[in-house]
């Protein structure tokens, strides 16, 4: 019987996922389908009529008839905003079944498939092809195809079908998908087109069983805390998790825009859903309806130049069918939390670092630091908008933090393997964001830089835990390639080590690209971005709500030299994360000036973020999100900053004061942001922002203005 339990145990899984998974499952209805259709008597002679409609009111898809004359059809297909082609005209009898055979593209689009759709639309009638033709086509959802209705509106055809449509074998069809399968047709269906489902469901029920095996024959080991034990831990950080938790609350407010609604479909919020589908699929290539105005061609398939760190982590959703196209808002709050937890990792081992005496930070250091990166930091400002810009850029924070967490554990105990976690989170960075995740993969090679340099200095093994100067040569040349891993994606995507091979892009044209030389980064930028990350004041206060406001971008006129593409608004660092900018630069270096164990870290901070601040400084892109790609360092060296000296009331008091303004800064510019200039936002949300505006601005006697 102890023996028999855990197969038991593993069997019930597998059960249970397969009865979750068949519940409610619906197969792409792909290949060739026969039907018979009878058309009405008599024909209604000018008028279309649906036979077959997918997709949803904005992305639907039409197959129907146009009735020509009594006695003669065309069959057409319509994608909205496509087009589609159009028969030959057919002959019919009113009143007299008709076979047609039809494979239609979009019947066979929905999420968890294992198999791509073929993108060719063929129909035959009584035996003679009618139609064979490429097609524009959208994904759908199981249920969202529907036969002789057409519930989506739209001008391609009319409501309903009026003569008869049935299956080959003679069953009626009126509605959507529940009327087409039968249960075992389900359930073959499942076998073969759910298979990712299947595989799942069954390394699941493995993994328990041999969880279970292992428990019930080893000893139970003790418990390393008592509950009392670990409550009273807990209670040690009750700071940081009432800071973490109003933080987050805030953030989950301005993300719904104070719905709360984490479950949602962002406009351009679906890329990483499909990038996932695509690999489950076994290719990089995604829909036209993925990427819009951001889509890579190459060789006749489009493909998005985001990295595919945020589709690794949708694969279980999008294997079992969940929320496709509307994770979005709750991935970015995942994200968000966690970077949250990796800066407090980060200030915990910088307190048990340089004060071995006091390791654990003071509550009001848990308090300022978790509110400067939680509400005054673009980590916040991310929450402007649920949309994958926002989305890969904090992804690529969160993993750049626990990933340079590592790496200077790593430096504090070089025998131990805290470098491969780093190397791991560090290339997921790079493949979220490259900026950031060339800024994690820079600490790992400066920290095995840094062991290197101790064993030339001395052979004696007593002065570093690192047997042999091969494995610091190894992380190195590791970190390095984990950089270059984007590069080769890249390359599988577009022939090129090009990361955003500009030239493929639907926007630019050649004239826009001449003004650039159709590169992405120019020595001549440098002045311009530096101006604009870290001199120009670009922060403007008004009397209208919210009262501070991001200013113009910096003037080209006054870098002539400089190939900037998109001048975007951007605040500087040190007025836009004025605290966290203190911290990581005059704190960092005061405690560097000192002979301490903070100089090495601090050195390895400031060396790793050069490559990152010099990329950054020489793209031909300006923008306010752009700011977080140096959340890393700032976070990373603020927490050395703010754990190395000792503070007295009145630099207590300044560094009070830098966090206020920082936050309330970032949250005035992120609630006039998501209200009045970024695309995408429900009308209703940017309406709500203009009477909220114009009530405060009534309540203080004022006149309405535009704002700047």
């Amino acid at each position: 019987m102890k023996h028999f339990l855990p197969w038991c145990g593993g069997l019930a899984t597998f059960l249970l996922l397969t009865t979750v998974c068949l519940w409610d499952y619906f197969p792409p209805i792909a290949g060739p389908q026969p039907f018979s259709v009878t058309f009405p008597s008599p024909l209604p002679v000018g008028t279309s009529e649906p036979l077959i409609v997918t997709g949803q009111s904005g992305a639907a898809d039409y197959f129907f008839v146009h009735y020509v004359d009594a006695r003669t059809v065309t069959f057409a297909n319509d994608s909205w905003g496509h087009g589609g082609p159009t028969s030959h005209p057919v002959a019919v009898t009113p009143g007299q079944p008709h076979i047609f055979e039809i494979q239609l593209p979009a019947l066979a689009a929905i999420p968890a498939s294992a198999d791509p759709p073929s993108d060719h639309l063929r129909v035959t009638f009584d035996g003679t092809p009618v139609l064979d033709a490429q097609v524009t086509f959208f994904s759908r959802r199981p249920l969202h195809a529907f036969f002789a209705r057409n519930p989506l509106g739209g001008t391609s055809c009319g409501p309903e079908f009026t003569g008869q449509l049935h299956r080959a074998d003679g069953r009626p069809l009126l509605g959507n998908t529940r009327a087409y399968f039968t249960r075992t047709e389900r359930f073959r269906g499942w076998l073969w087109f759910g298979r990712w489902q299947l595989l799942a469901s069954l390394l699941l029920g493995a993994a328990v069983t041999w969880t279970l095996r292992r428990l019930s024959v080893a000893p139970s080991p003790p418990l390393p805390l008592s509950p009392s034990r670990l409550l009273a831990s807990l209670r040690a950080h009750r700071p940081f998790f009432l800071t973490a938790a109003l933080c987050s609350i805030a953030f989950t407010a301005m993300l719904t825009s104070g719905t709360f609604r984490l479950i949602y479909p962002e406009t351009f919020g679906n890329f990483y859903d499909f990038q996932a589908l695509s690999l489950l699929q076994g290719r990089l290539d995604v829909p036209e309806e993925a990427l819009q105005e951001e889509a890579f061609v190459y060789a006749g398939k489009i493909y998005g130049y985001f990295g595919v760190t945020p589709a690794l982590l949708r694969l279980p959703f999008v294997i079992f069918g969940l929320a496709f196209g509307e994770l979005s808002r709750a991935a970015m709050l995942l994200y968000y939390a966690a970077t949250l937890v990796g800066a407090y990792l980060l200030l915990l081992d910088a307190c048990r670092l340089l004060r071995p005496d006091r390791p654990r930070p003071a509550a009001w250091q848990s308090v300022l630091f978790t509110a400067h990166v939680g509400l005054g930091s673009t980590v916040f400002f991310l929450g402007s908008r649920a949309y994958i810009y926002h989305e890969a850029i904090l992804c690529g924070i969160m993993f750049a933090l626990f990933s340079c967490w590592c790496s200077l554990r790593h430096l504090a105990r070089p025998a131990g393997r805290w470098w491969l976690g780093a190397l791991a989170l560090g290339t997921l960075s790079v493949h979220a964001r490259p900026p950031t995740g060339l800024f994690a993969l820079t600490v790992l090679g400066c920290v095995a830089a840094s062991q290197l340099f101790r064993l030339s200095l001395s052979p004696s093994p007593r002065l570093s835990l690192s047997p042999s100067p091969f494995r610091p040569l190894a992380i190195g040349a590791l970190s390095v390639f984990g950089v270059l891993s984007f590069n080769a994606l890249s390359y599988a995507k577009f022939r090129t080590i090009d990361g955003c091979p500009l030239r493929l892009n639907v926007q630019y044209t050649e004239d826009r690209l001449a003004k650039i030389d159709g590169q992405q980064f120019h020595a001549a930028n440098l002045p311009y971005g530096l101006s604009s990350y870290l001199l120009h004041p670009n922060v403007e206060i008004t009397r209208h709500f919210p009262w501070l406001y991001i200013g113009p971008a910096v003037q080209r006129r006054a870098f002539p030299q400089a190939k900037i593409d998109f001048p975007d608004r951007a605040l500087a660092l040190p007025f836009g994360m004025t605290g966290l900018f203190v911290l990581a630069t005059v704190a960092c270096a005061a405690a560097a000036a000192k002979p301490s164990s903070a100089r090495t870290p601090i050195l390895v901070l400031w060396t790793a973020t050069v490559p990152c601040s010099l990329a950054m400084f020489a793209a031909i892109a300006t923008s306010e999100r752009y700011t977080g790609d140096f959340c890393p360092f700032l976070f990373c060296a603020a927490a050395f900053g703010l754990a190395a000296p000792r503070w007295l009331p009145l630099t207590t008091a300044a560094l009070a004061a830098a966090t206020l303004w920082a936050c309330v800064l970032t949250c005035a510019v992120t609630i006039h942001y998501q209200g009045a200039m970024v695309w995408g936002v429900p009308a209703d949300v940017t309406q709500s922002y203009q009477q909220l505006r114009q009530r405060v601005d009534n309540f203080f006697h004022l006149r309405p203005t535009l704002a700047p």
